[in-house]
């Protein structure tokens, strides 16, 4: 492989059922970069004369994870040699999405990770440095496996914005008393974006009920004040880290609120041109004291899909000094936003 380590191929690894939305997304960012092989929740570019490397990492939101690619390879043997070639520091080796969150049978589920624990286990008694941690830097191999298919091989130089977990999918099982897949929500964006919520720290959670979200944020040591007609669980409305307003966000004063808030958050089932209304309100009365929003937003249909980039413009436009976005394995037909507001 030359020094430049470019490749002929990319590979890009979204949420099963984002693969249309992936490549029209594409076809606007990189129109030169064609679409190849598919699979659920993978799909490879061919890049044409210019090529593709372990550093490029075109921003499209329904990619979790970019990487240079070798394509299907299936002898281990021949993985460890292009670890070898590269000098690779790590490898992520791990199962693709086998479907969309929570609709996977659990059999199915077990027999994909078992399969990517084999594959770790041979790459690693050939040398290739599976158990390894990335430094920001460091090309990573990454091996996409599925049952009964060769892996899917690439490269990327890790650092910020790159998926920090094999496949991008994130180790957070919730604790039994979640009362939603949103508190899965919370954690897989904060360990994606690197938001580091500090303990004390208040966030302010629009569309807050039943309360996966609040539990994570409580979780962290943050004091949350939850907005939402509808109730949260009674566990959560007794905690002594949140103040439930059972009520519009709209309806509750300013005066009712603290003079502080670090973080607005919101999981609201509206619109994302209301719900980005909603926050542009509430974004001004705490702007000496805001770090930034976490936001997911809904996509109902083609047309929002269309409208993302408009979207995030407008929450730019609230005074971000960055705007991330991705769709995260917990995310179905929604996109995590990270948003900093400039403040430390």
């Amino acid at each position: 492989m030359d020094g430049s380590l470019r490749s002929t191929h990319a590979l890009a690894l979204c949420n099963p059922g984002s693969e249309r939305w992936l490549k029209q997304e594409m076809a606007a960012l990189r129109p030169e970069l064609r679409a190849g092989f598919q699979r659920p929740g993978i799909v490879t570019f061919r890049a044409g004369d210019a090529g593709f490397g372990p550093d490029d990492a075109p921003g499209a939101v329904f990619a979790r994870a970019w990487a240079a690619s070798r394509g299907p390879v299936p002898e281990p043997a021949a993985i460890a040699a292009l670890a070898a070639q590269i000098g690779v520091r790590a490898a992520f080796v791990g199962a693709r999405d086998q479907g969309p969150s929570g609709a996977v049978p659990p059999a199915r589920e077990a027999a994909a990770q078992q399969d990517a624990v084999a594959w770790r286990a041979r790459l690693h008694e050939l040398g290739v440095p599976t158990a390894a941690t990335p430094a920001a830097g460091d090309l990573v191999l990454d091996v996409v496996t599925s049952p009964g298919e060769a892996p899917v091989v690439g490269w990327h130089r890790h650092g910020p914005g790159r998926h920090v977990d094999p496949c991008g999918r994130f180790a957070c099982e919730p604790p039994a008393e979640a009362p939603s897949r949103a508190w899965r929500k919370v954690a897989e964006g904060l360990r994606w974006s690197g938001a580091d919520l500090r303990p004390g720290e208040v966030v302010l959670e629009v569309g807050a009920a039943p309360g996966g979200s609040t539990l994570a944020f409580v979780e962290r040591g943050a004091l949350v004040i939850a907005v939402d007609p509808q109730p949260l669980a009674p566990a959560l409305q007794a905690h002594p880290q949140v103040r439930w307003f059972p009520r519009p966000i709209a309806a509750v004063t300013r005066a009712e609120l603290p003079p502080e808030v670090h973080w607005i958050a919101c999981d609201a089932n509206i619109a994302p041109a209301r719900a980005i209304r909603a926050i542009r309100r509430l974004v001004p009365p705490f702007r000496r004291s805001l770090r930034g929003l976490l936001l997911t937003l809904k996509l109902n249909d083609d047309a929002v899909v269309a409208t993302l980039p408009r979207l995030l413009r407008q929450v730019r436009e609230l005074g971000a000094a960055e705007v991330r976005a991705t769709q995260l394995p917990s995310n179905r037909r929604d996109l995590f936003v990270v948003a900093w507001l400039g403040r430390s």
